[in-house]
C-alpha cells in the first residue's frame, strides 16, 4: 500500500481491484496528481485527485483516493498500490576512502589534540599510545564516555572531531580561531595551530 502514487509505467489497485483501461483492458498506467479548484469561483481550494494514462491506448481514467479511517475508527486503509514495471535503481552506497596523506594529517592532529588535553590535565596520558595503536573505539569511549558506538569501523576523523570538541568545551584555546582554521584552512592550519599551544 502507499500514500501516493507515483508517476512511473506501473500497475495500480484500488481497494484490491486492479485498474483496467475502459477501452483496451490494458493494465499499464501512467498515473499523474490533478488538482481541481473545489469551489469556482472560489478561494483557490484545491483538491486532490489522479489521472491515469492508458499506455495502450492513451485514454485517461480519473479516480480519488479513497483511503481513510476504517467504519469503527481504530485502523487506517491504505487503498492504493501501485507496482513500477521499471522500478529505479537502487542508488549505491556512499563510500567514503582517505588516502594515507589525509589518514596521517587526521592521525597527526589527533595526537597533538590529545596532547594538549592531557597537557591541561583534562585526559589521562594512557589516550597517547591509542593513536598510533589505532584503537580508535577505546580512544572515543575516553573521549566521550557513554557514546554510543556502531559495529563500524570508526574513522581518526571522528575521533579528531571529539577531541577537538573537547578542547572548544573546556576553552583550552581561541575558539573562534580555531573554528576558523578548521573551516578555512584544514588539517595543516589545525596542526601548526595546535603545535603552538603544546608546551
Amino acid at each position: 500500500m502507499v500514500d501516493e502514487l507515483i508517476c512511473d509505467e506501473s500497475r495500480v489497485w484500488i481497494l484490491g481491484q486492479p485498474l483496467i483501461c475502459r477501452f483496451c483492458a490494458n493494465d499499464v498506467f501512467l498515473p499523474y496528481h490533478t488538482y481541481k479548484n473545489v469551489e469556482k469561483p472560489g478561494i483557490d481550494v484545491f483538491f486532490v485527485d489522479y489521472t491515469a494514462i492508458c499506455l495502450k491506448c492513451g485514454c485517461a481514467t480519473q479516480f480519488g483516493d479513497p483511503s481513510g479511517p476504517s467504519p469503527d475508527g481504530t485502523d487506517y486503509i491504505w487503498a492504493l498500490e501501485q507496482v513500477l514495471l521499471n522500478p529505479p535503481e537502487p542508488e549505491p552506497p556512499i563510500i567514503r576512502t582517505v588516502d594515507d596523506k589525509t589518514l596521517r594529517a587526521q592521525k597527526s592532529c589527533l595526537s597533538l589534540a590529545l596532547l594538549l588535553l592531557v597537557q591541561e590535565g583534562i585526559i589521562e596520558n594512557a589516550v597517547l599510545p591509542l593513536v598510533e595503536e589505532e584503537q580508535n573505539e577505546n580512544l572515543l569511549h575516553l573521549l566521550e564516555p557513554g557514546v554510543y558506538v556502531s559495529s563500524e569501523e570508526i574513522p581518526a576523523e571522528k575521533c579528531l572531531v571529539l577531541a577537538l570538541s573537547q578542547i572548544v568545551k573546556h576553552r583550552l584555546l581561541d575558539n573562534d580561531k580555531l573554528h576558523f582554521i578548521i573551516e578555512h584552512e584544514s588539517y595543516p592550519g589545525i596542526e601548526s595551530f595546535l603545535r603552538k599551544h603544546i608546551e
